[in-house]
């Protein structure tokens, strides 16, 4: 029996879609899901991989959180989960922690600490961390900058350990 070349291509590509897809790691489809604005099922998704300690979830499960996405909003929990990121040097949520202590979510608004959160964005190459380090350099004296630069430099020390 001869098959069409057609059908003979589609029955490859669907082969081939769905070996992509089985290889498709647990974050990577629930990064698909965020991306389909399904928020419930995407949180319930990253949640699991967040607590078994990966990073990126972590920080996902803290934005989702932070912004009612699948999730009642709760600005304590999303610090929390920001830092077990930025625990294993995470810039995005190095990024996150600044913006939560610039804007006093969740923590006392501290200009030092969000300089020093925004100061580790920006070494660790974040895109738009700088744009907010200067912002909060602007509302800071020369001696809150040197303690914040302190605070950074010991976060550092703190992870090489």
């Amino acid at each position: 029996m001869q098959f069409p070349l057609r059908t003979t291509l589609a029955a490859i590509g669907l082969v081939i879609s769905l070996s992509a897809f089985a290889d498709e790691s647990d974050y990577d489809k629930a990064v698909h899901v965020y991306g389909c604005a399904d928020y419930p099922k995407a949180f319930n998704l990253f949640k699991p991989l967040a607590e078994k300690g990966d990073p990126l979830s972590q920080f996902q499960v803290g934005m989702m959180i932070e912004q009612g996405q699948g999730a009642e909003v709760d600005f304590d929990a999303a610090y929390q989960w920001y830092m077990k990121a930025a625990e294993q040097g995470m810039s995005d949520a190095y990024f996150a922690l600044g913006q939560l202590y610039s804007r006093g979510l969740a923590v006392a608004q501290d200009s030092v600490q969000a300089y020093a959160w925004f100061d580790l964005a920006v070494r660790d190459g974040h895109a738009v961390a700088g744009d907010w380090l200067n912002m909060q350099a602007h509302k800071m004296a020369n001696d809150q900058i040197v303690a914040a630069q302190k605070v950074a430099d010991a976060w550092l020390q703190k992870l090489k350990k």
